[in-house]
């Protein structure tokens, strides 16, 4: 591991330590339903994007970035948990979820407690314009989460219209680490916008990516039951594509899943989305953004104060694409 690297895994081992600290200081009996949902945790890409914009332009203090990267982290969770309560998923990351071990009552109160221990760490940095970033960033959130839900089954649903949902509902948040991680490092106006472009670039190719896994690889990698946007009705990239090819035959595979998700239903629809080619469509869009991303990362180290961690960058945006197993893809043709 390089030194660049091993500098960032230190700083993600205090953000960990701070979103511990964070929900264990809750009232109880809330604080053991908290680190409940805290071992839900991901692959933490938000507060290591978060880190690594900051040391772009030399911040100072780390203090801040980790309190504020756990504070995102945990923004994340609360937005999983009401997820799930929504979708009446059972597992998440392959742990139970809060709503099904405890009923949907427990889990809202958790969810709205967890972010209000978000705004109240963020007054130890006292300043209102992070206050603001964060607060804009959850009503975007909320605004996405609202379309995704209007959008259920909409088999009308245009590709910009599905951009438009995960910029508000996932872009949205990468977005905001991005450019709090560059605004606590001191960055110029100019450079906090930029990296926050970086970021919905980045968020952008992880949701399509995301949508790709849901139906190329089961819940023994993901955590989470395979083919279950579909079942939830989500009309995700390549739905949406293959529905534009063959809208009636389309629609009636994917009807067919949500009657009866058997393997030879999903097999079905697999099929159907290789034929008319969009899964191949799926994962140039994913690229594609990533490519924007990486020349918007350009431009970016171009305003940067220190690029020693340059390489980080590309191996998280790496770490999005590559999650896309190519024996997966080769399975379905």
């Amino acid at each position: 591991m390089s030194a660049e690297a091993i500098q960032v895994e230190s700083l993600l081992d205090q953000v960990n330590k701070r979103l511990a600290e964070l929900l264990r200081k809750s009232d109880p009996p809330l604080n053991s339903y908290l680190e409940e949902a805290g071992k839900n945790r991901g692959k933490m890409l938000r507060p290591r994007l978060m880190i690594i914009t900051n040391a772009l332009f030399g911040g100072p203090s780390a203090q801040g970035v980790v309190n504020c990267a756990a504070c995102c982290e945990l923004l994340h969770l609360a937005t999983l948990i009401h997820d799930d309560i929504i979708d009446e998923a059972g597992t998440r990351r392959g742990r139970q979820t809060l709503n099904n071990r405890f009923g949907n009552e427990i889990a809202v109160i958790v969810g709205d407690y967890a972010l209000a221990i978000v705004f109240r760490a963020l007054l130890a940095e006292r300043d209102f314009k992070i206050m603001d970033m964060v607060l804009s960033t959850s009503q975007q959130l909320g605004m996405g989460e609202l379309q995704e839900i209007l959008n259920r089954n909409n088999h009308e649903m245009t590709v910009e219209q599905y951009y438009s949902v995960i910029a508000l509902k996932t872009a949205a948040l990468f977005s905001l680490c991005a450019r709090l991680g560059a605004f606590l490092g001191g960055a110029e106006t100019q450079a906090v916008e930029l990296a926050g472009k970086y970021g919905h670039q980045l968020g952008t190719a992880f949701q399509i990516v995301d949508d790709l896994l849901d139906i190329l690889v089961d819940e023994t990698k993901t955590g989470k039951p395979s083919f279950n946007d579909l079942a939830e009705g989500r009309m995700t990239l390549p739905l949406i594509h293959s529905l534009k090819q063959d809208g009636q035959h389309a629609s009636e595979l994917i009807a067919a899943v949500q009657r009866n998700s058997s393997h030879l239903a999903r097999q079905a629809i697999l099929s159907h989305l290789n034929e008319c080619g969009s899964l191949d469509y799926t994962i140039q869009a994913a690229a594609e953004n990533l490519r924007e991303a990486r020349a918007t990362a350009q431009q970016l180290l171009g305003l940067a104060m220190d690029v020693s961690l340059a390489g980080e960058l590309t191996a998280l945006e790496n770490r999005v694409l590559n999650s896309v197993p190519e024996r997966a893809i080769q399975q379905t043709r």
